[in-house]
Formats: structure tokens, sequence, C-alpha cells
């Protein structure tokens, strides 16, 4: 039978533990099959990383979680939902969509732009057509001088002898 357990990591009085699936017969630290997360309980909070997807897929298989580990697992599920309720409320409200027919005749939803947005895309339209094309020649003639520098010799300093020479 197949358990999916915690597995003791750490030094002595240091403990995390990955999440690990295992015969039910190895002993708690011994041979394991697979590695699905880990649990650091000496974080705060607690810090707990679970694939999901492997977790259920051998849950699938049989496996069976120990108690601890569908704590874990739950309490993990739980912060993700939260965490993806923040993102959520952290965006802005999508504005109102409207319906607008296609050629093929057939209903397309598309969200109507803010007045932000449409501002936002006036601003670079009308930066691009202010922008002189003479940036690009002025970066040219500032890379020119400094090539000239690197080549020339120091002064005061024998013909031939360059920064880079090592021979003495």
């Amino acid at each position: 039978m197949l358990k999916i357990r915690l597995r003791r990591m750490g030094a002595i009085r240091q403990p995390h533990y990955r999440i690990v699936v295992a015969d039910a017969r190895s002993p708690r630290d011994g041979r394991f099959i697979e590695i699905l997360g880990h649990y650091n309980p000496r974080t705060d909070p607690a810090t707990i990383q679970v694939d999901v997807a492997k977790y259920e897929d051998w849950k699938s298989k049989g496996a069976q979680p120990t108690d601890a580990v569908a704590r874990l697992v739950r309490q993990f599920n739980r912060a993700a939902r939260q965490a993806a309720a923040q993102v959520e409320a952290a965006q802005p409200a999508q504005p109102a969509s409207r319906r607008t027919r296609t050629a093929s005749g057939k209903g397309v939803t598309r969200p109507q732009p803010t007045a932000e947005a449409q501002a936002e895309e006036a601003a670079p339209a009308e930066a691009a057509t202010e922008a002189p094309a003479e940036p690009a020649q002025e970066t040219a003639e500032a890379e020119a001088p400094a090539l000239e520098a690197a080549t020339e010799t120091p002064a005061g300093a024998p013909e031939g002898a360059a920064d880079t020479d090592t021979a003495v």
C-alpha cells in the first residue's frame, strides 16, 4: 500500500518536511517514490508547497494521504483560493461589455475601452509623431569617441604599450 506522508528533513531542532509518496512499510525517513512538495513549520506563517496535480494523480492511483498531509493540502488549497481572490479584488473592475456583430453574423463580446485606456493609447501615438529621428544618430556619434579613446596609447607611455599589455 502506498502512503502520501511527511518525511522529516533538516538539522536537530530545525525540522522541515518533504511531502512524499512512499511504501507504507518503509521507514519514515527511508526510501520514497516521488516528492510532491514541502512543508516548513518554522517560517511565519508556515510555508506549504504542494504539486496538487501530482497529489491528485497519486490519490487516483490508490495512495492514501496521512491525516497530517491531508490537513496541509487543505490549508494549501485554502490559501491558494484566498490569494486568487485577493488578486481579483486588487484588479480594477472590468467595464461593462457590449455585443457587436461580426461579418459572420455571430455576436462577439468585446470590453469597452475606459477613458484611461484611450488616453494611454493616444499618448504614445502623440509622442511618436513628436519624437525626431535624430536620437539614433546621436547614439552612433556618442559611441565613436569611446572607441577612439580605447585604442589610443596613454600619454607618457612608450610607443606600442597599451593598458592590456602584461609583459614587463
